[in-house]
C-alpha cells in the first residue's frame, strides 16, 4: 500500500492518458519515503499477466556498485518487445551506485530508447548523477509524508496510537523508517558515534536524522553530540563548496 502518493499518482495517471508514460524517469527523494515502492507497483501494474510474461526487470547494486554489464543486460532486456503488456519496464534501484562507466551505458539508452520502454532511475537527488544523464530524465520529486499520514498507515498495521505517533515524529516523514521501527521494536536509546567517514548524502542525512529523533523524544539526552555536528556542518559548508566534499569533511578532527 502506497502511503501519501496522491500528487505523484496524478502526474503518472495524466502521463498514461497522454500516451506520454514511456521514456525515462528519475524518481528522487531522501530514503525510506516511497520511491521504490511507487516505481514498483506502477510497473507492475502494466504488466497484464506478470507470472508469465515476466516484461520488467528490477537491478540493485551488487556488492556496493552497479556495474556496466548490468546496464548492459538492462539494454537487451529492453530490446525486445513485449508481449501482452504495454511496456518493457526496468527499475535501476539506487541508480546513484551507478559506476561512470555505467551511467554512460545508461545514457545512450536514455539518448536511443527503445520502442515502448519504460526506464526509471531512483536516486536520492538531481546531484548523485551525471548531469548529462540527469538532463534527459523526466523528474519526479518525492517530498517526505505528512505525519498524521503516517500515524494512520501505522494504526492500520495494527500498532496503537501512541505508539504510532512516537514512530511516526522518530521517522521525520519517513514512512518505510516508520515501519522498520515498529517491525523491529527499536529502543533507541543512545547516540551513536560520529563515523569516520560518510559514504554518501543518503548515509549522511541518515545520520543526523537519527540523531535529530533521538533528541526529540528523549529530552535528557545529552545534547553535545548533536552540536558538534552541526558545528562542523556549519564549518565545512563555509570552507567546501562541493557539497561531496562538505559531507565527507564533517567527521573530521584536528
Amino acid at each position: 500500500m502506497l502511503i501519501g502518493r496522491e500528487p505523484e499518482t496524478k502526474i503518472i495517471s495524466r502521463l498514461k492518458e497522454k500516451n506520454l508514460l514511456s521514456g525515462s524517469f528519475l524518481f528522487f527523494g531522501d530514503g525510506q519515503i516511497g520511491k521504490f515502492s511507487f516505481a514498483d507497483e506502477l510497473t507492475a501494474a502494466l504488466e497484464n499477466n506478470p507470472p508469465v510474461c515476466g516484461e520488467r526487470l528490477i537491478i540493485r547494486p551488487g556488492e556496493s556498485k552497479i556495474g556496466i554489464d548490468e546496464i548492459r543486460r538492462a539494454k537487451d532486456f529492453l530490446r525486445r518487445r513485449p508481449v501482452m503488456s504495454a511496456f518493457r519496464s526496468v527499475i535501476i534501484d539506487s541508480a546513484d551506485k551507478m559506476t561512470p562507466e555505467a551511467q554512460n551505458a545508461a545514457l545512450k539508452i536514455v539518448e536511443e530508447p527503445p520502442v515502448r520502454a519504460l526506464i526509471i532511475f531512483i536516486a536520492p537527488n538531481t546531484d548523485s548523477l551525471l548531469p548529462t544523464l540527469v538532463s534527459r530524465l523526466r523528474k519526479i520529486y518525492f517530498p517526505r509524508v505528512k505525519e498524521s499520514e503516517i500515524v494512520s498507515w501505522l494504526e492500520e498495521k495494527g500498532c496503537d496510537k501512541k505508539e504510532s505517533e512516537r514512530l511516526a515524529k522518530l521517522s521525520f516523514g519517513r514512512p518505510g523508517l516508520a515501519l522498520e521501527l515498529m517491525e523491529g521494536g527499536k529502543k533507541m536509546a543512545k547516540l551513536p558515534e560520529i563515523p569516520k567517514k560518510f559514504e554518501s548524502a543518503e548515509e549522511y542525512d541518515g545520520f543526523m536524522k537519527l540523531c535529530l529523533g533521538l533528541l526529540y523524544n528523549e529530552k535528557n539526552k545529552d545534547y553535545a553530540l548533536l552540536k558538534k555536528v552541526l558545528k562542523r556542518m556549519e564549518l565545512s559548508s563555509k570552507f567546501n563548496v562541493n557539497k561531496k566534499l562538505q559531507i565527507q569533511s564533517i567527521p573530521w578532527t584536528r
